[in-house]
């Protein structure tokens, strides 16, 4: 048997990248070493020497880099960001949620997929019908149990030594002040969970407090940068449901959805 044969028998043909796989790991890839990048430097950022303006408008900056890190993971549960390359896909999406918060993978997955499954309905694992009380006591609620549906008691585990480890590593080892690993790493975590949660669940879905239609997830056309910055365009929201094998960048330039 020749050697290319034989090659190809034991070593099964793994398809060509495509152009829009490249872009999406191009803008994948910009993201997360973006991220990197900006924690490294905010670690030795000398807190009592810089402005408190200076220090909010990096802290969003991070808030924002950190959502990102979810948007690639959200990109891959869909298959979008290596879509012919379903293992690499995989072990992209896992890389972004260990690094946003030492989420598994498989999990989200499966929850994720759940929620477009049954939107709105009992089986959603992202809903929450509409209590009694303000519009700010149900967001409050809402976010509560929707953290608690993926902060599940063995993912607590993962993301608490997650944590303990990481802090250990940077404290102990490299001297690392507790301050800044607390305000440029663990803060931009908890904002950018409410960022998701506000731009990618609340709103798309909250109720209106009626029952007798069809839920339809909402749409907000704001302008595209405003989108981007918002949540990565997840105001594009029904967009994304009917067409949930568009990656996050190309849904500005879907029909939009009346």
């Amino acid at each position: 048997m020749p050697i290319v044969n034989l090659c190809k028998h034991f070593w099964p043909r793994i398809p060509p990248v495509s152009l829009s796989e490249w872009a999406s790991l191009v803008i994948s890839g910009a993201i997360a070493t973006i991220w990197g990048v900006t924690l490294y430097c905010s670690l030795s950022w000398p807190l009592s020497e810089s402005s408190p303006i200076a220090v909010v408008l990096w802290l969003l900056v991070r808030t924002f880099l950190h959502t990102g890190l979810f948007v690639i993971a959200h990109d891959a549960i869909h298959g979008n960001v290596l879509p012919q390359h379903p293992l690499a896909n995989r072990w992209i999406g896992q890389l972004a949620l260990g690094l946003y918060g030492f989420l598994p993978y498989q999990a989200c997955h499966q929850l994720h997929w759940q929620h477009h499954a049954y939107p709105a309905q009992a089986k959603d694992p992202d809903f929450y019908p509409k209590p009694n009380g303000s519009l700010f006591y149900y967001f409050v609620r809402w976010y509560g149990n929707f953290m608690a549906s993926y902060l599940t008691a063995s993912n607590l585990v993962l993301v608490a030594t997650g944590i303990g480890i990481t802090t250990f590593f940077w404290v102990s080892l490299f001297q690392t002040a507790i301050q800044n690993l607390a305000l440029f790493w663990i803060v931009p975590w908890v904002l950018s969970s409410l960022q998701l949660f506000a731009f990618g669940i609340f709103l798309p879905h909250y109720s209106d407090g009626t029952s007798n239609r069809t839920h339809q997830p909402r749409s907000y056309y704001y302008p595209v940068i405003c989108s981007l910055l918002m949540c990565y365009h997840f105001s594009y929201h029904r967009e994304h449901h009917t067409y949930p094998d568009i990656p996050w960048y190309q849904l500005p330039y879907v029909q939009p959805l009346k």
